[in-house]
């Protein structure tokens, strides 16, 4: 395979390094509710990113996916930070329940329920956001044989639910190092259970992305490009 644009590549890491900026300005906040708690998925999300970065070089989508990256990206920033807060009703509906729940909690909740938070946004983000993220990246590729085969690519690789479960493990790991004995066992538990069933992960994680992604290309007409309005 060619190598992937410069220019695609190079704004793929840009949005790294703004998940990145973007976790330590929310973690500065203070913990009010529904305020600080929200870095608990940002810092999944910037060590997803990472993860996926690092297995495209040389991949088959690579292309497509440095492109999916920056506009999955402003998907998460119009349905997450710019609604952090704005009335439940202004805020894209799969977000919705992410929000109410986020705004019931601050860094000292149960970490139950902080393990319920970053579920609710990882399928939210997923199994809403990454269809009209693919649709928005494919239609600035070239029509033609490398575009169909990046987007089958993109569709069936395991690249990245393999990103995500080891960025659930960083995650883990970020929080490990916690005063609380409870909180500390709850995290060793999630780990197994990550690894245990990791390919019941993988399933679902594809799953999310393709009947996402054919959501949005049964709901957007063939002429039409950008980004799908959520319905």
């Amino acid at each position: 395979m060619k190598d992937a644009p410069k220019d695609a590549r190079a704004g793929a890491h840009a949005v790294a390094a703004t998940l990145a900026a973007v976790a330590e300005e929310l973690d500065a906040l203070p913990d009010h509710r529904g305020a600080r708690v929200h870095v608990l998925f940002a810092h999944l999300y910037r060590y997803t990113t990472a993860r996926w970065l690092g297995a495209l070089d040389g991949a088959v989508e690579a292309e497509l996916a440095y492109r999916v990256i920056e506009r999955f990206y402003d998907l998460y920033a119009s349905g997450v930070l710019v609604c952090r807060g704005a009335p439940i009703s202004e805020v894209p509906k799969p977000w919705r329940t992410y929000h109410r729940v986020a705004r019931r909690l601050t860094l000292s909740s149960p970490i139950f329920l902080h393990l319920v938070l970053v579920s609710l946004a990882a399928r939210a983000h997923i199994r809403h956001d990454l269809g009209p993220a693919i649709h928005a990246a494919v239609s600035g590729l070239p029509d033609g044989p490398d575009r169909a085969r990046q987007v089958e690519a993109l569709l069936r690789s395991r690249a990245s639910g393999e990103a995500f479960i080891a960025a659930a493990r960083d995650f883990i790991a970020h929080f490990a190092d916690h005063p609380s004995r409870w909180r500390r066992i709850w995290l060793r538990l999630y780990d197994r259970g990550i690894v245990g069933l990791r390919p019941i992960w993988l399933s679902t994680l594809q799953g999310w992305r393709q009947r996402s992604y054919a959501q949005t290309t049964k709901n957007i007409e063939p002429d039409q490009s950008g980004v799908a309005p959520y319905g």
